[in-house]
C-alpha cells in the first residue's frame, strides 16, 4: 500500500529549525537576542516552536551573511526594510544599496554619458543610489583608460544589462513572501555575477575563434 505523502509541519522546534535553515542553534539564538528573528510561540518556560516565517527569515539572513558576506549592521538594514512599512521596491532598493556599498561616483562627464544611454532605454533610476554611482565610476574609469570603443558601444551594454535585470526579477516573481524575493535578489546578484562574467569570457573565446577562422579563409 502506498504511503501517504508527508505534510509539512506548520510548526517546528529549534532543532528542526536549525536543520532546515542550515544554521547552528547558537547562531539562531544570537539572531533572536539581536532582534533579527522574531520570537517563537512559547509552549513552556524554556521551549518555543517556530513556523515557516522564521525559516524564511533565517534563510534571508543566511544569504546576506554567508553568501553576500555582509556585516550585521547591513543585515539589520535589510531586515528593517522588510519588517517596516517599506514597499517591495523600497526593500529591494535597500538590499541593492547594502550589496553595492559606498561608491565614489561623482564625475559630471561620466554621468552625462551614462544618462544618455539609460535615458535612451527609458530607464527610471535612482541617481543617488550606490548602483548609479558605481555605474558612473565604471564609465569614468573606462574614459580614463582611453577605452572609447567600449564607451561607444555603451547602448549595447545597457541593452544586455536590461535583459539580465528583467530575467533576475522574472526568476523571483513566483516567490511566496517578501523575504524569499529579497533573498532571491541577494543570491541572484551575488551568485549570478561570477556566472555571467564567466559566460562573457566564454563568448569572447567563441567570437575570437570565429574571427580567426574568418581571417584564415
Amino acid at each position: 500500500m502506498a504511503m501517504p505523502e508527508s505534510v509539512e509541519k506548520p510548526e517546528m522546534r529549534m532543532a528542526e529549525l536549525s536543520r532546515r535553515s542550515e544554521l547552528s542553534v547558537p547562531t539562531i539564538k544570537y539572531y533572536l537576542r539581536e532582534g533579527l528573528l522574531q520570537p517563537g510561540r512559547r509552549t513552556s518556560v524554556n521551549q518555543a516552536v517556530y513556523d515557516q516565517t522564521h525559516l524564511e527569515r533565517l534563510r534571508l539572513i543566511r544569504a546576506l551573511t554567508t553568501v553576500a558576506g555582509l556585516p550585521l549592521a547591513k543585515v539589520r538594514a535589510v531586515v528593517a526594510a522588510v519588517d517596516g512599512q517599506a514597499s517591495e521596491v523600497e526593500a529591494m532598493g535597500v538590499t541593492q544599496d547594502v550589496l553595492v556599498g559606498e561608491v565614489d561616483g561623482d564625475d559630471a562627464d561620466a554621468s552625462a554619458i551614462l544618462d544618455r544611454a539609460i535615458t535612451a532605454r527609458g530607464w527610471r533610476c535612482e541617481t543617488k543610489s550606490p548602483a548609479y554611482r558605481a555605474a558612473v565610476s565604471a564609465v569614468a574609469m573606462l574614459g580614463t583608460e582611453g577605452l572609447t570603443p567600449i564607451l561607444d558601444r555603451l547602448d549595447a551594454y545597457v541593452e544586455a544589462a536590461e535583459d539580465v535585470g528583467r530575467t533576475d526579477l522574472d526568476a523571483i516573481a513566483d516567490a511566496g513572501s517578501l523575504e524569499d524575493r529579497i533573498r532571491g535578489v541577494v543570491l541572484g546578484s551575488v551568485l549570478r555575477r561570477p556566472l555571467l562574467e564567466a559566460l562573457v569570457l566564454l563568448a569572447q573565446q567563441h567570437f575570437a575563434q570565429e574571427l580567426t577562422r574568418s581571417e584564415e579563409n
